[in-house]
């Protein structure tokens, strides 16, 4: 198996603390976002797989916005419609369809370009295609109980 070269990978590192019952707190960079960790209630924020499907947009249009500047494309106006189908048994996203919504005066074929060259140069979209498998481990302080 080849390795990568980590002397050209980023690092990024982020922080989800559990609040109470039914919210987290993810923070990273000095920024914050509240997550819902209470099943079956959403009232708290996004679950988790809602913010997968944010992360996806957020990825593309990420580079909406810095491919099309390198294009030279007018773009008025970007926005994603997202949606994840789900299983319960084993829980899991099966599917996930989105619409990139492009307002442009631009050649249809040129916003096709930009669709797939966001696509080829996402961070979020390469890691879903590829089917990363998240590493991890548990470690545990011992508290004394109340």
């Amino acid at each position: 198996m080849v390795q990568p070269r980590t002397d050209t990978l980023q690092t990024y590192a982020m922080t989800v603390r559990r609040e109470d019952a039914a919210r987290a707190v993810a923070e990273t960079r000095g920024h914050q976002i509240t997550l819902n960790i209470k099943k079956g209630d959403g009232a708290a924020g996004f679950n988790a797989a809602e913010t997968l499907l944010a992360a996806l947009g957020a990825c593309l249009l990420t580079n909406v916005n810095s491919l099309s500047q390198k294009m030279r494309l007018q773009i008025d106006e970007a926005r994603m419609e997202i949606t994840g189908l789900r299983r319960d048994d084993p829980p899991g996203l099966i599917q996930i369809d989105y619409r990139l919504i492009l307002d442009s005066p631009e050649p249809a074929e040129k916003l096709r370009d930009l669709h797939e060259l966001c696509i080829k140069w996402g961070t979020v979209t390469n890691t879903l295609i590829d089917g990363l498998t998240p590493q991890g481990e548990v470690v545990i302080n011992r508290t004394t109980a109340a």
